[in-house]
């Protein structure tokens, strides 16, 4: 039986400890540091997230088909080439898969009722019959790679922040400044900048001292931990030191049972000797035709690739080499800490950045800033973490904890969408972080879908 612990004894000695854990952290040189796409709305709107162009899969016995890469549920009428969304309780429909206004409807093909018992679309059953809505559907922002919404409530209000000139903008949630003729936002840990809203965005090299006087009581204090320098900075990083310790039984763990969807096919990451499983979400790595598996914060060994797995007595040292352009990337933050026969226990060590929580060299950021799409093939799909896209609290010393986005809301970094496609059905899949299959991947050039592939 596994069990995880927390060292509280770190955190009581915080303020004694804070210059040491700050000190001995460890920077990640390879974090992506350039801006993803911004969108800046002056009316409210929404964002649609699908993890690259729209995979769409018939659903049996019907002319619908479903984009299984986002988590709206988005359909299209292949007889009337006309794409429905269920908007909440309400329906809405377009003649292409494209950002703007849709409008609400009430009608639906006929084949929807086939949906309404069927069990594995209950959404879709609770939504029928129709219902009239009484107001308007919010536009949608459709992006088919990673993006951060700003919505402002009209045209931009500031108002001062400090005695040094800084503006805050005080019609949005987002974290949007204003200071010497530059706009700054807040997105994920990391700092962009720009002269003009809409157009491109920058990284910020030096963040303007004057963002270290935001007040402690002010309504954007939470900037604070990734202002340079600054206590709440200090105090994310004390936190993200406070090692997780994973204590598992030395012996075989028949309970673990990795899935495979076809026959196990491995890929190799790129600057190693080792080779990552491309065709499932658990992270098993081959090396020397020996097979590692993370998973949960420990780690396990085996001569199959079917297992059994037991606790891993030495990880291969090329594991630690791997880059932050992979999706393995966050294995790298796990070791051996003991392991003792005579006791039967093994412990393994986790740091934050096996939780997508990284040290750039001044404060705390969250995920790599590297896009890894989503495993797709003729009968699953699942996703892999983004790092643009969310929002929301991070304890009360950090904004980028929780995986919140506009589209959806998960608490756990192991929680992801599965869509089982056999029989349309969709779970959740839980277990831990993704790895991806690998490829080039190239971003679209427009946000706009047309049905069959066209543009």
């Amino acid at each position: 039986m596994k069990r995880l612990f927390f060292v509280f004894l770190f955190c009581l000695l915080l303020p004694a400890t804070s210059a040491t854990a700050v000190a001995e952290m460890e920077t990640v040189q390879q974090l992506n540091l350039n801006p993803p796409r911004i969108v800046v709305s002056n009316r409210p709107t929404r964002l649609m997230l699908i993890d690259g162009p729209p995979a769409t899969v018939d659903i049996p016995v019907t002319q619908l088909e479903f984009v299984v890469n986002t988590d709206w549920y988005v359909f299209r009428d292949k007889a009337a080439d006309v794409w429905y969304i269920l908007d909440g309780d309400h329906w809405i429909s377009n003649n292409m898969l494209s950002s703007g206004d849709w409008i609400s409807t009430d009608k639906l093909p006929q084949d929807f009722m086939t949906l309404q018992f069927n069990s594995d679309w209950a959404q879709v059953a609770e939504a029928l019959p129709l219902r009239e809505s009484v107001t308007q559907p919010l536009p949608i922002t459709i992006s088919y790679e990673p993006t951060e919404l700003i919505i402002v409530d009209g045209e931009m209000r500031s108002e001062p922040v400090g005695p040094a000139g800084l503006q805050y903008v005080s019609n949005t949630e987002s974290d949007l400044f204003l200071f010497d003729g530059r706009y700054y936002y807040l997105a994920a840990g990391r700092w962009f900048t720009t002269k003009d809203v809409n157009r491109m965005w920058y990284p910020v090299k030096s963040l303007p001292s004057a963002f270290s006087e935001i007040p402690q009581d002010h309504v954007r204090a939470r900037v604070l931990a990734a202002v340079p320098g600054t206590e709440a900075a200090k105090k994310a990083v004390v936190e993200a030191a406070v090692p997780q310790l994973t204590e598992i039984a030395t012996g075989s763990s028949g309970e673990i049972q990795v899935p495979w969807f076809g026959p196990p096919s491995f890929v190799a990451i790129g600057g190693t000797d080792l080779q990552r499983g491309e065709n499932t979400p658990f992270q098993v790595l081959r090396h020397n035709n020996f097979y590692y598996l993370c998973h949960e914060g420990a780690w396990y060994s085996s001569s199959k690739v079917e297992g059994p797995w037991r606790a891993a007595s030495k990880i291969p040292e090329s594991v630690y080499t791997i880059p932050a352009t992979d999706p393995a990337f966050n294995v790298t933050f796990v070791k051996l800490g003991s392991f003792d026969d005579s006791t039967g226990r093994a412990a393994y060590v986790s740091t934050s950045g096996y939780y997508s929580r990284y040290y750039n060299g001044s404060y705390m950021v969250y995920g790599t800033g590297w896009y890894y799409p989503g495993y797709y093939n003729s009968s699953v799909y699942w996703r892999y973490p983004h790092t643009y896209g969310y929002y929301g609290p991070w304890g009360a010393h950090w904004p980028y904890y929780h995986h919140r986005s506009e589209t959806y809301e998960t608490n756990l970094k192991e929680k992801d969408w599965r869509w089982d496609l056999e029989g349309g059905k969709r779970r959740v899949y839980d277990y831990a972080p993704r790895n991806y299959v690998g490829g080039t991947y190239v971003m679209p050039e427009s946000d706009t879908h047309k049905a069959g592939g066209k543009e």
